[in-house]
């Protein structure tokens, strides 16, 4: 019953992402949570704390403006005092220069007694990367 509580209130969060409410992973957060963006991109980060990580969701949504980011499956277990949460995500985002951005993700959440204390998102990075510069190129284009 309480993996399938927790699988419930995961895939709500991700439909709140999903429409642009980053604030509500903030505050499912604890105070110290590791947070970790993996690889070298524009968005890759490792840091420590809910401001860094609310930070880190303005620059994600400042970058792509309107991405969609939507949960295709999750995974629970564990306990809770100690509850291992596997999310798989889909990302979708239109680009400046009118291109679609299509990626998947796969995030590994620690949670203890309902905080996020530890979160590590992998995406493909060099999809990522590749969007950031034609990203960054059409805006500096627009902007010229």
């Amino acid at each position: 019953m309480y993996h399938a509580i927790i699988r419930a209130r995961v895939r709500s969060l991700w439909r709140r992402i999903g429409t642009g409410d980053y604030r509500a992973a903030v505050a499912t957060a604890a105070p110290d949570l590791r947070f970790r963006f993996a690889g070298d991109t524009p968005l890759g980060a490792e840091l420590v704390g809910r401001d860094g990580f609310e930070e880190w969701f303005r620059a994600l949504y400042q970058r792509f403006p309107g991405i969609r980011l939507t949960a295709r499956e999750v995974l629970v277990r564990g306990w809770p005092w100690r509850t291992t949460v596997v999310v798989r995500l889909d990302v979708a985002a239109t680009l400046a220069d009118g291109t679609p951005y299509r990626n998947e993700a796969v995030q590994w959440i620690t949670l203890r007694w309902g905080r996020m204390t530890a979160d590590e998102v992998l995406e493909d990075t060099k999809a990522l990367d590749e969007a950031c510069r034609r990203q960054d190129a059409a805006v500096a284009a627009a902007t010229a």
